[in-house]
């Protein structure tokens, strides 16, 4: 049987897996990122991904692993960028040194696009590869993917889909990315948790749409977001809107209320009049197999990792 190993590298946690061509997940682990990443962060994956092919015995059968990180990443699939919540996965060629070190092809991804590739193969979405999809997914960030005419679109440089990095007008604040003014400043899991603390210091942010749903200052939010969504709905006119992360499947989310504000501003009639949103659950294994299966697509067009 042949596998790839998935990893998804968030913030907080990692997760990894091996999985088979048809999607199953074996030996899924869920590890306090701290607990895997001590010191050098491309010394301490390699010696975690040596070690779990050792311990699920994969040295004939895993063809490749598939690494999804919250970072930009280059073209070719190897080298990231920029990482804001993760030190020392910033300038780093993380394919390249991982191939070389584990010998087996290593391809690196953003996070956001393993997840819509688990999100399009589990709802059938494009089954003949011809659709438009977005997929926005509104957690401490805007995580942004762009599926386009039936495959991943990344730009000219690989970095393509950081809805999160628009600019907002009228917006001061410093974003993550050295930038100021990004709509993540604004309309994002962090900025939420801003307000909570300096408006409702009282109440849990776990329970600001329960508690303080009609508030102004929540309703703006939830506009805000609304504009954000609703302006690359414009842009691309596509098949389908997957719509998920941390924020919206927070207890009480208004998501009718959200739609409300985005078809105020989504051009009529189309892509107003036939536009379909969907809003997947995801567990702690969707980017492991999204990211998996998208790198047996790529081991089979042949598709260069360094």
């Amino acid at each position: 049987m042949d596998t790839v190993i998935g990893i998804d590298i968030g913030g907080t946690n990692l997760r990894i897996g091996y999985v088979d061509e048809a999607g199953t997940i074996f030996g899924f682990e869920k590890k306090f990122i701290g607990a895997v990443v001590k010191e050098d962060i491309v010394s301490d994956l390699e010696q975690k991904i040596a070690a779990y092919i050792r311990q699920h015995d994969l040295q004939k059968s895993c063809r490749a692993v598939a690494i999804g990180v919250p970072s930009s990443v280059s073209k070719n699939k190897s080298f990231i960028y920029s990482t804001p919540n993760l030190p020392g996965l910033n300038n780093i060629d993380l394919g390249g040194i991982l191939h070389e070190r584990l010998r087996l092809p290593v391809f690196i991804d953003r996070d956001v696009n393993y997840l819509l590739n688990n999100d399009i193969r589990e709802y059938k979405l494009d089954e003949a590869k011809e659709k438009n999809i977005i997929g926005i997914y509104v957690g401490t960030g805007i995580g942004n993917a762009l599926y386009i005419n039936g495959g991943f679109y990344t730009g000219k440089n690989g970095v393509a889909g950081e809805l999160g990095h628009i600019p907002m007008l009228g917006s001061q604040a410093v974003c993550g990315c050295g930038n100021i003014g990004c709509s993540e400043t604004v309309a994002s899991g962090r900025y939420l948790e801003k307000m909570c603390k300096e408006n409702f210091p009282e109440i849990d942010i776990k329970e600001i749409f329960v508690k303080k749903c009609d508030h102004p200052l929540v309703q703006d939010f939830l506009k805000t977001l609304a504009y954000v969504i609703a302006t690359e709905i414009n842009i691309i006119d596509p098949d389908y809107v997957i719509l998920s992360g941390g924020v919206l499947a927070m207890r009480g989310f208004p998501t009718e209320t959200l739609m409300t504000f985005m078809r105020r501003h989504i051009r009529s009639p189309y892509p107003h009049d036939n536009i379909e949103f969907i809003y997947p659950e995801h567990t702690q294994e969707s980017g492991v197999r999204g990211g998996a299966l998208l790198a047996f697509e790529k081991l089979k067009s042949n598709l260069k990792f360094v």
